[in-house]
């Protein structure tokens, strides 16, 4: 079969597309024939060796994986079958190939009217973005909500969870204007371009000059630094990445002088330290989806041996919602 991995940290050009042999199931897991992988900026993250978690090399990337169990190992019980399609959710990573091995209890049967590129955004995105707005940030009820990168994978279901959930307003920022665009059919009160200089100005007063209760931010630097201003007394900014790879400055004297709150977001700690609140998150989209209330954007589909073209237009911005990778 074939595969990516990469052997030394750096550039996208350390993954390297290679052929191996099928791996078998062993006890607890199930082989799983891949029909779609996720590609997340902390797998970026990984190859570049900045992420919190040091990736053993080599390292096969992909934390998340739609496909069909082919074989199951000893003790894998129903509903885990041969035949059975699921979301297989890869701590490990694996997912960036024609097969992946899944521990079965870390799997999800799909619903049939989930496709196989929308179920690979349940996972990372999808659960990111729900636990985000429904826990992390409290009630969204009748609160004014910014929030960045608003085309990507988390930010676009962020605009949809912050209606679902009773935001007043919502106000989007992106970088470029199809982006824009993409975040107002989503929902989203206003959009704005976040390279603009004066984009905060804007922001507040698309929000009828009022600073914003609950600020989601993911691009760091500069980014980071002009929201603060733009945050409202005791509101709070909920801080899940730097996708600029530059990390904000923090003065703590402004959000203490009007009683903000900073708070941060890591997918990881959920899954090991409050997984029944994560698999509550889980069946949540997963219904959300099934129901029609949220919508996974059209993906950026790339084939297998394209994941160095995947790696560099995450990295540069050029994709809007989900990355997919087809075997």
């Amino acid at each position: 079969m074939k595969q990516i991995s990469f052997s030394a940290y750096g550039g996208a050009d350390v993954l390297q597309l290679e052929e191996v042999a099928i791996p078998r199931p062993r006890a607890g897991q199930v082989l799983v024939k891949v029909l779609a992988a996720g590609v997340n900026f902390s797998d970026v993250l990984r190859r570049r060796k900045t992420y919190f978690q040091t990736s053993p090399l080599p390292y096969v990337p992909g934390a998340e994986a739609v496909g069909i169990i082919e074989s199951v190992g000893d003790g894998v019980q129903a509903p885990f079958e041969v035949g059975t399609r699921v979301l297989a959710i890869l701590p490990y990573g694996g997912g960036y190939a024609e097969y992946a091995i899944g521990i079965a209890q870390y799997c999800v049967p799909l619903p049939d009217p989930i496709s196989d590129e929308a179920a690979a955004a349940i996972f990372v995105q999808g659960t990111t973005a729900y636990l985000l707005a429904s826990h992390v940030a409290g009630s969204l009820t009748g609160k004014s909500v910014l929030v960045h990168a608003a085309a990507g994978g988390v930010g676009s279901l962020l605009v949809q969870l912050s209606k679902l959930l009773g935001a007043k307003l919502v106000v989007a920022t992106a970088s470029v204007p199809s982006k824009l665009e993409q975040a107002k059919q989503l929902g989203a009160d206003a959009a704005i371009s976040y390279t603009q200089p004066d984009w905060a100005t804007q922001a507040i007063a698309a929000n009828n000059n009022e600073r914003f209760d609950v600020i989601f931010e993911m691009v760091g630097g500069e980014v980071f630094n002009q929201s603060i201003p733009c945050l409202a007394a005791g509101g709070s900014m909920v801080v899940y990445g730097a996708a600029s790879g530059v990390q904000g400055t923090i003065h703590p004297e402004h959000f203490i002088d009007e009683n903000q709150s900073l708070l941060a977001f890591n997918l990881a700690y959920y899954i090991e330290h409050q997984s029944a609140l994560w698999g509550q998150a889980l069946e949540a989209v997963i219904g959300l989806m099934l129901q029609g209330k949220l919508t996974v954007l059209s993906p950026d589909v790339f084939s297998l041996a394209d994941a160095k073209k995947a790696h560099v237009a995450l990295e540069n911005r050029q994709t809007i919602g989900k990355v997919i990778l087809k075997p």
